[in-house]
């Protein structure tokens, strides 16, 4: 049996903002590209009032989505360099 320790929370948290900043870039670019979506079926929407609302709908849903993912991106990671610098 050797005198092996256990991690400590720090390398723990640390190991966790690796998996953060993997996550936040592929929902930032999946954000974008349904950003991107909406816009062109508001485009091609034709005046139809009804796939205008669904594409403002898609829009708006985007446009939350990227605001918290950013926010919760931006406060774990503020977590974890608090608790990682204990």
């Amino acid at each position: 049996m050797g005198d092996t320790l256990p991690p400590k929370l720090g390398e723990l948290f640390g190991s966790f903002d690796g998996v953060i900043d993997s996550i936040v870039p592929v929902g930032i670019l999946l954000a974008v590209v349904m950003i991107i979506l909406s816009g062109y079926k508001w485009m091609t929407s034709a005046g139809n009032p009804e796939k205008i609302q669904q594409a403002q709908a898609t829009l708006t849903w985007a446009i939350i989505g990227l605001v918290v993912l950013l926010l919760i991106g931006m406060l774990i990671r503020g977590l974890v360099d608090y608790i990682v610098g204990m």
